[in-house]
């Protein structure tokens, strides 16, 4: 897969097992790498809390938390933005409208649940699920490191 450091390869990549006890690891790598990266604490736990919801989502959604599955992590810092790629065999995300809510208002109502999407589109800059070359699921996500949008 093409990406925008090397041309072939991501700068990091990870490969783990579908299994939830493995999500907390994903969750503070990415945050870890976000901040070595040049994100602040905010920014990079914005960004973890993205990527940790994009690979619930396969976990529980595209393999329904069946084990033996495997999940990719590709993670390419260099330049303007840090993109992260998610990989996997499993079903394929229904293209569905995601309507934008006011992520507060939410957690004051202790709504839980069907958020996953629309809180990777509020701490992303780009979110898009597509097919790899590869014929795998990919999740593309990319978050720029001058953000012109305010921060919420």
């Amino acid at each position: 897969m093409p990406t925008k450091s090397s041309g072939t390869r991501a700068l990091m990549e990870l490969r783990f097992p579908s299994d939830s006890k493995y999500l907390h690891m994903v969750h503070e790598l990415t945050r870890l790498l976000a901040e070595t990266t040049g994100f602040d604490a905010t920014e990079a736990e914005n960004i973890a809390l993205a990527v940790d919801e994009a690979t619930t989502n396969v976990v529980q959604h595209a393999y329904q938390g069946e084990p033996g599955h495997e999940i990719e992590v590709h993670f390419d810092p260099e330049g303007d933005s840090l993109d992260i790629v998610i990989l996997h065999d499993g079903k394929p995300l229904e293209s569905v409208p995601v309507p934008d809510f006011d992520l507060d208002e939410l957690v004051a109502e202790h709504k839980t649940g069907g958020l996953g999407l629309t809180i990777m589109r509020q701490m992303m800059d780009k979110v898009e699920h597509t097919k790899a070359g590869t014929g795998k699921n990919m999740c593309v996500m990319v978050r720029y490191k001058q953000r012109d949008r305010a921060e919420s």
